[in-house]
């Protein structure tokens, strides 16, 4: 796992308020590791720290290393000599060149990390709370995306509250928003009636003060929160870039879209930037909105989510993975003309290779045209939310239903084939080139 958490029972100490329950640990996400290396309280870990963690095997990898070499040349070898190459070797073949698109993207990853990095210090409590209020902890899922939260700002917590700066001592206060904003007030319980998402993740905390009263007990949560949140926006500034002018319901989609993705192409900036700057620049509200991020989880997430950092254009990443995809189909196309045991056989190889192909293709395309087209970007992104029309989205489940089906079946044959031929092979397949016979190695 490994990654930097907030311990409720290590990082704040057991003498001060507490501000949630039930909650054991809180996994920061990249974005929070940003956040929190701009406020400058991250802890500096060295380079070789990091190393010293990461359980990487050198002598496996370089075993893996002299493997694939040898493989590469001994088809090399084989094609030179004009000796026919199994299609159970154009298979592994076809791997090994995945294997190695993988091996380098990860190339500098750690790996194996069991334990977290436990982060403590007294700016601990006031940056944590903020965190939490907000990161879309509870809300649900996208169904289309597993990782991805739907972009619905009410539902963190700090979302249905106004920030605002006291004239007086320059503090900032935290209140429920109302319908009219027309003067700046102090905290207030003016929202302690109602369950925030934080609060429905306190069930086991509020059980143990079954003999309180259960309002009192959380709005004193609450009221903690707001106190240490506030805290934490006026001792960094940092903090202070999550805060920004109300902006309307008109241009929400807009603005949490640009937030999402920031490296939304500047075709589809360009149709809404004025809109949004307008909004940003209203001075006629003394008070500010806070932007929702997924800055804590609840457990650390493998799969990709929406707390990841998306310096890497998709476009690019995008692009590069389906474009592997395609030489992969490559390799097996050229085979085309191979000794199959049955013209079935080999017409089945030949459409999954080019099935393979043309998949990495469609995908690639897909990436050039949505960074090309505004709308079909915002048609994406509208899917991706969950704000499509259904009649956009139950075509398009069924098709990628049925692409990705055919595409897992194509590349299962070509893996069964390689074996199927086994059955009837050419006895030239069988014939080695004698100087890898003369040369030790490990087969």
């Amino acid at each position: 796992m490994g990654g930097y958490v907030f311990d409720f029972d290590q990082s704040f100490g057991s003498t001060t308020p507490a501000f949630a329950t039930g909650i054991k640990r809180l996994s920061i996400t990249p974005k929070g590791v940003k956040f929190l290396a701009d406020c400058g309280v991250l802890p500096v870990i060295t380079r070789k720290e990091i190393i010293d963690k990461s359980k990487i095997d050198e002598l496996g990898k370089f075993v893996t290393v002299l493997q694939v070499s040898w493989m590469l040349m001994q088809v090399f070898l084989r094609l030179v000599l004009h000796l026919p190459i199994s299609l159970l070797e154009v298979t592994v073949l076809g791997h090994v060149f995945c294997a190695c698109v993988l091996t380098a993207l990860w190339w500098h990853k750690p790996r194996k990390i069991e334990e977290p990095t436990i982060l403590k210090g007294d700016w601990a409590r006031p940056l944590a709370t903020l965190m939490l209020m907000v990161s879309q902890l509870d809300s649900p899922e996208s169904w289309m995306t597993p990782g991805f939260r739907m972009n619905k700002a009410q539902l963190a917590e700090i979302a249905s509250l106004e920030v605002s700066l006291c004239s007086v001592d320059g503090s900032f206060q935290m209140k429920e928003r109302e319908i009219e904003h027309s003067s700046v007030s102090t905290l207030c319980s003016a929202g302690l009636n109602r369950v925030t998402p934080v609060d429905a993740l306190q069930a086991d905390g509020r059980e143990s003060h079954a003999g309180e009263n259960e309002h009192t007990y959380r709005s004193a949560l609450t009221r903690t929160r707001q106190r240490l949140a506030c805290e934490a926006l006026q001792e960094y500034a940092a903090a202070r870039k999550l805060l920004r002018r109300p902006v309307s319901p008109r241009n929400q989609k807009y603005a949490n879209a640009l937030e999402s993705y920031p490296e939304m192409p500047e075709r589809c900036r360009r149709c809404r930037r004025s809109d949004l700057e307008q909004a940003l620049s209203y001075d006629d509200l003394p008070w500010y909105e806070c932007r929702t991020e997924r800055l804590v989880t609840l457990e650390a997430n493998d799969w990709p989510h929406d707390g990841l950092l998306r310096t890497t254009g998709g476009l690019t990443m995008g692009t590069t993975l389906w474009a592997a995809s395609v030489v992969f189909s490559a390799i097996h196309i050229a085979a085309w003309n191979s000794s199959f045991p049955s013209d079935i056989e080999a017409w089945l190889w030949r459409a999954s290779a080019l099935y393979v192909g043309f998949s990495g293709l469609l995908w690639a395309f897909l990436h050039v045209i949505a960074d090309s087209s505004a709308r079909v970007w915002w048609m994406w992104y509208d899917i991706m939310v969950g704000d499509a029309s259904r009649l956009v989205v139950y075509p398009l489940v069924v098709l990628c239903s049925v692409c990705g089906a055919s595409y897992v079946l194509a590349r299962g044959y070509l893996i069964i084939e390689g074996y199927i031929e086994l059955r009837s092979l050419l006895v030239g397949t069988f014939n080695t080139p004698q100087w890898t016979v003369a040369i030790p190695h490990v087969s």
